[in-house]
């Protein structure tokens, strides 16, 4: 293993050493000099998505500027919603399946017309727990139907005025 990526990367500060082996330079590249071809054939990005455009529309805009032949999303996103919406490319896109296996974590604002009080508040967030039945937007890759989904957590972040983020 050359010693200045060891120097570049604290992930390598505790590595333990199973093998003496070493790698043959003609394969593969350094992290630091991959050439872009090679990120754009087997890379995955992480993407902002805007509130407007579907998840597919992004992963096409994708494609179009890069100037590639294949991108694709993991999971979707409402057109919308915002977040990150992780995009593989190329032969990246096989390992996008893996993402899904993970559990998700969401943040949202709500906005609040009236005075509240932070108690009732959070009585009112624990009826979200398990169980909830959700129909996607008219405007959505996914069929249409009723499906279930289960929200293990719902609490109370902070609040700026009438904002909350939960």
């Amino acid at each position: 293993m050359d010693l200045k990526y060891n120097k570049k990367l604290i992930q390598f500060d505790n590595l333990v050493s199973l093998t003496e082996s070493v790698t043959d330079d003609r394969y593969g590249y350094y992290p630091y000099e991959r050439p872009i071809h090679t990120l754009f054939d087997y890379g995955l990005i992480l993407i902002d998505k805007p509130s407007g455009p579907t998840s597919h529309e992004v992963a096409s805009w994708v494609k179009r500027i890069l100037n590639i032949d294949k991108s694709g999303h993991s999971g979707t996103l409402d057109p919308g919603a915002t977040g990150l919406l992780p995009m593989g490319l190329g032969e990246g896109t096989k390992a996008l399946s893996i993402l899904l296996l993970g559990p998700k974590e969401y943040y949202s604002i709500a906005r609040i017309h009236s005075e509240f009080n932070r108690n009732i508040l959070e009585k009112v967030l624990l009826e979200f727990h398990g169980d909830i039945y959700q129909r996607p937007p008219q405007r959505s890759s996914v069929k249409r139907m009723t499906r279930i989904r289960r929200i293990h957590e719902l609490e109370y972040v902070e609040e700026n005025e009438k904002l909350i983020l939960l």
